[in-house]
Parts: structure tokens; sequence; C-alpha cells
């Protein structure tokens, strides 16, 4: 499910050429665009986003939505490790294998606790923030 597909109440969005940003007080939600190629380039733009929106990252959770086929070059993330280790969790949202093998690097290389969900919902409840999702998928894996 695309987060505007949910009853999530967003407070704004921020539109990048490499991904949609979503924000509400405790969650940023990020997804990524089909066919992109996530480098370090891309992760800063990201990031720089995020804490132009929020400021202090810690007390926001990150939920990565991959709703579209992209590509991670996970070795080129260890250079923002230490701005990705401030958020309050670290969550993604797979829904294909090719998701989960991306999954299977990230964590690889920057060796961080990353959560995994099969829904938004999920991921949102597990984020302690739940605003009335519409999503009827509830299995995490």
């Amino acid at each position: 499910m695309k987060v505007l597909e949910s009853l999530l109440n967003i407070q704004s969005i921020t539109n990048l050429p490499c991904a949609d940003l979503y924000f509400t007080d405790d969650i940023v939600i990020a997804e990524v665009n089909q066919h992109v190629i996530i480098g370090v380039e891309e992760a800063q733009v990201i990031m720089k986003a995020i804490e132009d929106e929020i400021g202090d990252i810690s007390r926001v959770h990150y939920i990565s939505n991959r709703v579209y086929d992209y590509s991670l070059k996970p070795a080129e993330l260890t250079n923002i490790k230490n701005r990705l280790d401030k958020f309050k969790s670290y969550s993604v949202v797979t829904y294909t294998k090719a998701g989960m093998t991306i999954l299977v690097f990230e964590r690889m290389f920057l060796k961080k606790t990353i959560a995994r969900y099969s829904s938004l919902k999920m991921a949102i409840e597990a984020a302690g923030v739940l605003n009335s999702v519409n999503d009827n998928k509830t299995s995490v894996a």
C-alpha cells in the first residue's frame, strides 16, 4: 500500500527526484521512485530533506515503504550510517523477493537492526503511533 492510499494523518510531503517523503509527528515514510539507484548521493539528498523538515531526527521513526522496484548500493550507505543510526527506529516494508534481497544486503553493510514488515500498517503500529490506517494485511515476517 502506498502512503497516500492509507488514512494516515500526513502533515507534509516532500517530493524529491529520487523519492517521496511523508511526514507525521512521529514518523517519516520514504517511498523511493521506481528504477532509481540509491547510492550515497541520493541517500544524502533524502537525509537532508528529512533533517530540514524534522530538525532532530532522533525523535522520529523512519519507515522505508518499498512499493516500487529500485536498486540500492548498500556499501555506499556506510558513509551515512551515523546519520541513519539517529532515528528512533528504522523499518522496511517489503512486498517482493527483490525487496527482501535488498534488505539482506542493507543489514549486512549497515550492521544495523532493521525491522521488516509485510504491510505499512504493521510498520506504523510497531512505531506505536497508529492513526487509523486502511490496510488489511497484518502479517509480520
